[in-house]
Parts: structure tokens; sequence; C-alpha cells
């Protein structure tokens, strides 16, 4: 059987110059080696495997099995994702599913509708020096966030709709408004991440909600055809546009709080918390959040928290490693170390947060109580 990719496969080369094949069926991305790139020229189907393993063998018999192992593996790959003409063909109707399953995060897709909303104003911000753009918005929510701590700090006591007499009572309807808005602001989030899809010519393919390990609920926008991006620092404006909205939203919402009282007031701070709660979880290094993604785009990796655990194990537990990390080098061995460090002083400090915050909130409103 002669070897020839479909017709209507798409060879690339993507983020940091990685060559891809597109499979415009499933929208997926297949990424391969330069090796299997260079080897893909000969599948135009005028030869089969036993063709190919002749002429990449050189005629060398020793050399033969080697190569007729590594090739067929390949083709075997290539067949089961349905790539090669024969191939059985994937199910076209897959990305357009509403409902899409995953391993981790079972998705709803609510809208596909937001490239064509979004490219007006993409259209204006094109022209626009975005780098130095991006640069002012960041250090602008940086600051945002760093007011918002101060603020929550300086009104969090006065403020707290549990330090009212009827506590739980008037708390009520404060942590509601908040939650509507920290709701709008997740939206504002993941619209941010569309935004500067659009302007780099990558549109997201939809907006919708997921369960996160089948447990925790989260927005999300579909912005896969980032891979087609081969700068990092496009893929790491995408992957840090949310986080971003977040610290310009965090800056406002202490302004109101400070420059406001009573329910107004009550409202910005709890918001702020929730805010606050929101940026400890995308920057999870445990998770694929935002965080995550923008480390691994900076540091151009794969599978970071998962090397870095494997590592961590066997410097402290003594467990074996597996045959891909045997051979990392002693800085690139320090990094991973460092980061499942990270890891897990995230892990402790995150943890002792909550406890501290519970551990508030439950004092203020046993005050409230005894106070009545």
């Amino acid at each position: 059987t002669t070897l020839q990719l479909r017709q209507d496969i798409e060879l690339m080369h993507g983020m940091d110059d990685m060559p891809l094949i597109f499979d415009p069926l499933t929208g997926s991305y297949h990424r391969i080696s330069r090796s299997a790139e260079a080897l893909l020229a000969y599948f135009d189907g005028s030869r089969s495997t036993d063709d190919l393993v002749t002429l990449l063998s050189h005629g060398d018999a020793s050399r033969a099995d080697q190569v007729r192992q590594q090739v067929s593996a390949f083709v075997t790959v290539l067949d089961s994702s349905g790539l090669l003409v024969g191939s059985e063909l994937p199910d076209s109707s897959r990305r357009d599913r509403r409902l899409q399953t995953s391993r981790l995060m079972p998705r709803v897709v609510v809208s596909r509708s937001l490239p064509r909303l979004l490219e007006p104003v993409a259209r204006l911000l094109r022209p626009l020096p975005l780098a130095a753009l991006g640069t002012i918005i960041g250090l602008a929510a940086l600051t945002g966030f760093g007011f918002g701590v101060w603020m929550l700090a300086r009104h969090g006591g006065t403020a707290s709709p549990f330090a009212a007499r009827d506590g739980l009572v008037s708390a009520a309807p404060v942590v509601a408004a908040a939650l509507i808005l920290q709701l709008l602001m997740i939206l504002i989030h993941e619209c941010a991440h569309a935004v500067v899809a659009q302007v780099l010519r990558v549109p997201v393919r939809g907006l919708g909600f997921a369960l996160l390990l089948y447990f925790l609920p989260v927005a999300y926008v579909d912005r896969t055809d980032a891979y087609r991006l081969r700068s990092r620092g496009d893929r790491l404006a995408i992957a840090l546009a949310g986080i971003v909205s977040d610290g310009l939203l965090c800056g406002a919402t202490g302004v109101v709080a400070d420059t406001t009282s009573g329910l107004v007031q009550q409202v910005c701070v709890t918001l702020l918390g929730f805010q606050l709660l929101s940026l400890l979880f995308n920057i999870n290094p445990l998770l694929p959040t935002d965080g995550y993604t923008a480390i691994e785009i900076a540091l151009r990796l794969v599978d970071l928290r998962g090397r870095s655990f494997a590592l961590l194990r066997h410097a402290v537990l003594r467990r074996p490693l597996p045959s891909h990390l045997q051979r990392v080098t002693g800085g690139a061995r320090a990094g991973y170390l460092a980061y499942g460090v990270f890891a897990v002083a995230y892990i402790v400090l995150a943890l002792t947060m909550f406890l501290l915050g519970m551990y508030h909130s439950f004092t203020t409103v046993a005050q409230a109580v005894r106070a009545r």
C-alpha cells in the first residue's frame, strides 16, 4: 500500500517554529519532529513502507530493521489519527459539537460568534504599537492588583458585611451582588483572551463553560489556533490577557471601595476578596491555568509540572526516573526541581491563606453575634 497524506491536511511551522500537522476535519494540531517533517515529503502516494525503508537505509541491511521499526511506528500514528489516504476518517462533526468531553474538562460551548463581534475592535487595535501598549497595560495591571490588596487590608475589617450586628442576614445580599459582579468579570477575563487572539489573527473557536477535574466550574475560550503563532511574545500576550484584565478591574474596584461608603463599599470590599482569590487560582502551578500556560510558553517547555514532580520524587523518595528524564542536564534539572519546590510552597501558602480567611470570617461573625 502506498503512503499519502490526505489532500486537505495542512503542514506548517507554528509555535517556536515547530513543525505541525493541522487536520481541518477535527481542528486538531499534531506536533511532529523535524525528522518526521522531512520524512513526510515522501508521503506522495508513490512509495510504500518497504520503498521508504529501502530508500532510507541506503541498502544497508544492518540498518534496515531499525529503519523499518521507526517508519512503521510513524505510519501507525498517522493512520490511527486518520491523516493518511485510506485511513479511517475522524469524526468531522466533533469540533462543532456543543458538548465536548476530555480527560480533565468536559466543556459546553455557549457561543462561536466572538470572532465576528470582536473583529471591529481588533481592526482598530492592530495599527497601534502593540508591544508598548501591552507593557503599559501590564504595569497598570500589576499596580491594580497591588492597590486592591492595599484596599482590602485597609477596609476589610470596617467594611466587611459580616461585621454588621445582624451578621449573615445583612451579608447575604452583599455577597450575592459581589458574586454577580465577579461572574461578569470572569466573562470580561475570557473576552480579553479573545480580543488579543483576534488582533493576532488567530480567532478563538468558542466561548463556553467547563468542569475542571469534573468538579470546579470555569469559563473558557477555545484558543487552540494560537499554536499557529511562532512568536512566544504573541502567545504570552494571549495567555496573560485575562490576568491583565483582572488586574485593571481589581484596581478599579479598589478605587470605588476607597471613595464610597455603606453598601457600595461593602460590595466592593467583598468583590476584592473574590478577585484576589481568582488571581491565586489563575497562577496555580498545579492546574492548566493561565499562569501555568504562560510559564510553559516563556520557557519553551512541555509538561513542566509532570517533569518537575517526577524529578522531585526522584530526589526526595528515590523513585526511578522515566527514560525521557534520565538525560536531563544539570541546569535543566535544577530548574525543574526549583519549580517543583515552588509548586509545593504555593500549595502550603494557598492553604494557609484559605484557613486564615475562614478563621477571620468565623471570628468576625462570632463577634457580631456576641455584640447583639
